[in-house]
């Protein structure tokens, strides 16, 4: 019966994480993950070697946990027919232990054979039969798993490098933005939103099917999650603050800005979600943006100017309000270097390295 019920969990963990890959998890993969959280929250701090690894670490993990779910469930259903079921072809008598039964379950589920036991039984010679499809199906859906996975995460980091490449290599969002205002080049700029939308969704939906992906991070900060996600949200949230304070963007279709708000902002929740294990006690303020915005603009050889610069300033950072916190849990939780990074140019942001940790996940 005990056998039985590891087979079907070990069955139920890969369906759940294979093939309904919505961001559910079965208990076996829930409370491998909390076990993550943990290592994660104790290593903040200390040494980001464990979150550079933390995400083949976590595939590895759940696929070990899988197989031997299979394994010793077979195991079980197979020990109590040693020597009657299953016995040794060499005619010899045959042993009894567990450690016989998991060899013979590990033969069978490999697909390597049966070895020097063989079924004599029609039921041991038919559960034989369905150990080895079931250990096919295994390693087949395990395979798909992982090349889905690094194939999602070659497209994440393809996706960042696109943005590292806007910004001329710093992830400042007004090397992107200030050059489409000055020119007044709002269609270009449009266009580019909606790819960027688009790349965001895509990059949204790939978290939803696996949510392993959150534990994946690099030494590169253009990699970072926390840096593609305040480009995007610092470029809607200012065209927006734009849009409706007058400016530049005024007159400019709010589709594409809307539509880059929206997907950062769900993909930022979701981050928040399924890694974030800390909780930053206070965001950076983030009106140095919208002020420095401002100042570029003037200094740029154009005629666009923002119309109400203080309405500007309020209205962005409103729109930050929304977002700021989480993507501070977010850089100290994954040990970016991020905002290091911009403080030459971002003299007003405040950077607060005090974090609570969360244990709700």
């Amino acid at each position: 019966m005990l056998g039985t019920i590891l087979v079907a969990l070990s069955i139920l963990e890969t369906f759940m994480a294979v093939l309904h890959p919505r961001a559910v998890t079965g208990p076996v993969t829930s409370i491998v993950n909390r076990m993550f959280h943990k290592l994660l929250k104790t290593s903040i701090g200390q040494s980001n070697y464990v979150t550079l690894l933390s995400g083949p670490v976590l595939i590895v993990t759940q696929v070990i946990c899988w197989a031997s779910l299979l394994l010793l469930g077979i195991s079980l259903i197979v020990w109590p027919q040693l020597g009657s079921g299953i016995v040794a072809s060499s005619g010899k008598p045959t042993e009894t232990t567990l450690w016989t039964a998991i060899y013979y379950a590990g033969f069978t589920v490999t697909t390597l054979g049966v070895g020097d036991l063989v079924p004599k039984t029609a039921a041991m010679q038919l559960l034989t039969i369905l150990a080895a499809g079931l250990g096919f199906s295994f390693f087949t859906l395990v395979l798909a798993y992982v090349i889905s996975i690094y194939s999602t995460l070659s497209r994440r980091n393809q996706f960042a490098n696109e943005i590292d490449y806007r910004t001329a290599q710093t992830g400042d969002s007004l090397r992107y933005l200030v050059p489409y205002l000055s020119s007044d080049e709002m269609s270009l700029l449009n266009q580019d939103l909606y790819t960027l939308s688009a790349n965001m969704a895509e990059l949204l939906e790939s978290h939803h099917f696996y949510p392993s992906l959150h534990y994946f991070r690099f030494a590169e900060d253009r990699y970072a999650m926390s840096r593609m996600l305040r480009f995007c949200l610092e470029v809607a949230s200012l065209i927006k603050a734009m849009q409706e304070t007058g400016g530049p963007a005024a007159n400019a279709v709010t589709e594409p800005a809307d539509r880059l708000w929206h997907a950062s902002l769900q993909m930022l929740r979701d981050t928040e979600k399924h890694f974030v294990v800390c909780k930053s006690q206070e965001p950076p303020e983030e009106v140095g943006t919208a002020n420095r915005l401002i100042s570029q603009m003037a200094q740029a050889d154009t005629s666009q100017r923002v119309s109400n610069e203080n309405a500007f300033v309020d209205r962005y950072a409103q729109l930050a309000n929304t977002w700021s916190t989480d993507l501070h849990s977010l850089v100290l939780c994954m040990g970016s270097q991020i905002d290091g990074r911009l403080d030459d140019q971002h003299p007003n942001r405040h950077r607060n390295h005090d974090a609570v940790f969360d244990d709700s996940h």
